[in-house]
């Protein structure tokens, strides 16, 4: 009867209530954390066979190189707040929230400036090797400004626990961009459209997480207090101009080397792979604001490196899910001219597991006053790649910024994890890994060597056994399955 059912529903959300509260905190949060990824990183992928079928693969590999030269802007403007925020407002009570006050501060000052250097970067739009008409410069570089003002605030609630409102704030926003964005681009606006949707989205999530911050710190325009605060995070600033060249500089020296269609698959594959990114989300998320407390805590090492070896996991089976699945998508969602983007998915995968990698096994690295470790090691790590890129592209094009990145990721990694081990000594369970590795490898080739829909069938499968090896080799916990109470 439906009146029945309407009657028992608040018995029901009662219930679902009960048991949502009765998890555990952290996996409250992971679930809400994957939640939002899932959402705003799903709807966005609706709209991939509309992309690519009104944008040519020269224009996307032009909205590629803008998202480079966004990148750049996104360190600076960043300014290594985040970061900043993290080791300034972890301390209990007020002294916590008072250096919150004072980096939400200066995040406002730094996001003003971002914009006044958006419309006076304008013109630079036709220096580019592919040019930019100035409107485009513009629109992307406010995204680029709000960044500062959108980053510290949702640290903040992840550093409160607060991960509903973090989930809420990032799915409003997820959801308003690929909405304007379909919109604007079915009406002809292009990738003008695609950039003011992107403009519009991050300036409401900017001013609900700035007045929301507000109400929980207050905001401190204390200059006084900044210099602490920019002697931690400007080194860092350093750090994320290096992980640039480790990232997407590779597309300028692509730029002058390439067709743009070439360009247009590797930006097609770079964004699918991305998928790995977008599911470890949920772990980073969780864990990067927490690892400097759990390594000072009781038993830190012990734990730190339990939860490192569990973030090694996500990282490959994350990796699993966009080297079976992405090929598959290209080759049944897009237009013919786009499918050499698929044998180009694993490739860059690859060189995404080392970086994340990197960034599990660094832990020594931040333990100290300045970023000054992390900026050297990335700035090596940085010139290895800038130097690999000049040698490689102009001969082997996409294969050699691929080979190129690579080198400087296991660089990266491979310095990284001596020097952490000589601050903050840790047992990694670096065996356990290696062997999830070599699986997650093999995982992979079964879409290069299967026609699309055979390797669809066979993805769910293959990802089953590497979740169930990843068990197996104690790298994440089992799943305890409810006990059924006699009767």
């Amino acid at each position: 009867m439906p009146g029945r059912g309407l009657r028992r529903l608040p018995g029901r959300l009662s219930m679902l209530r009960a048991r949502w509260a009765a998890l555990p905190e952290g996996l409250r949060a992971t679930l809400l954390y994957a939640g939002a990824t899932g959402w705003t990183k799903g709807i966005g992928l609706l709209l991939l066979p509309l992309i690519t079928g009104l944008l040519p693969a020269a224009e996307f590999g032009r909205l590629e190189l803008l998202s480079a030269a966004a990148e750049i802007a996104a360190v600076l403007a960043g300014a290594g707040l985040v970061d900043t925020l993290y080791r300034f407002a972890s301390l209990p009570g007020a002294e916590g929230r008072l250096g919150a006050a004072r980096v939400t501060g200066l995040a406002i000052v730094v996001t003003l400036i971002g914009l006044v250097g958006a419309v006076a970067a304008a013109p630079l739009g036709a220096r580019l090797p592919l040019p930019a008409l100035p409107v485009e410069v513009t629109l992307l570089g406010i995204s680029v400004a709000l960044e500062a003002a959108i980053g510290v605030p949702l640290a903040w609630l992840r550093m409160q626990n607060r991960a509903g409102a973090y989930a809420f704030v990032v799915i409003l926003r997820g959801t308003l961009h690929t909405v304007l964005l379909g919109l604007l681009l079915w009406q002809g606006f292009g990738i003008a459209g695609m950039l003011g949707a992107g403009a519009a989205a991050s300036l409401l999530a900017a001013l609900v997480l700035l007045a929301g911050q507000a109400r929980d710190t207050g905001i401190r325009m204390q200059p006084a207090a900044w210099r602490p605060l920019l002697a931690y995070g400007v080194p860092l600033i350093g750090s994320g101009l290096a992980s640039f060249a480790l990232g997407t500089a590779d597309r300028w020296f692509l730029a002058g080397s390439v067709p743009a269609e070439a360009l247009g698959h590797y930006a097609l594959a770079s964004k699918l792979a991305l998928a790995m990114a977008f599911l470890m989300q949920p772990f980073e998320l969780w864990w990067y604001p927490r690892r400097l407390g759990v390594w000072a805590g009781a038993d830190g090492p012990l734990h730190s490196a339990r939860l490192a070896g569990t973030g090694a996991a996500v990282t490959l089976l994350a990796a699993a899910v966009a080297t079976l699945a992405g090929p598959v998508l290209i080759r049944l969602a897009t237009p013919v001219a786009y499918h050499a983007a698929a044998t180009m998915v694993p490739f860059v995968v690859v060189a995404l597991v080392l970086q994340s990698f990197g960034s599990l096994f660094n832990i020594g690295a931040y333990i100290g006053r300045t970023g000054r470790l992390p900026f050297l090691v990335n700035s090596l790590a940085g010139a290895v790649a800038v130097s690999a890129y000049a040698l490689l592209i102009p001969r082997f094009g996409v294969p050699g910024a691929i080979a190129a990145t690579v080198l400087a990721q296991g660089v990266r990694l491979v310095v990284f994890a001596i020097l952490s081990q000589r601050r903050a000594r840790a047992d990694y369970p670096h065996g356990p890994i290696a062997l999830l590795a070599l699986a997650a490898g093999a995982a992979a080739a079964i879409p290069q060597l299967l026609p699309p829909v055979p390797a669809a069938l066979a993805a769910a499968p293959a990802f089953l056994v590497l979740g169930l090896l990843a068990i197996r080799l104690d790298l994440l916990p089992a799943p305890r399955l409810p006990r059924r109470v006699a009767a």
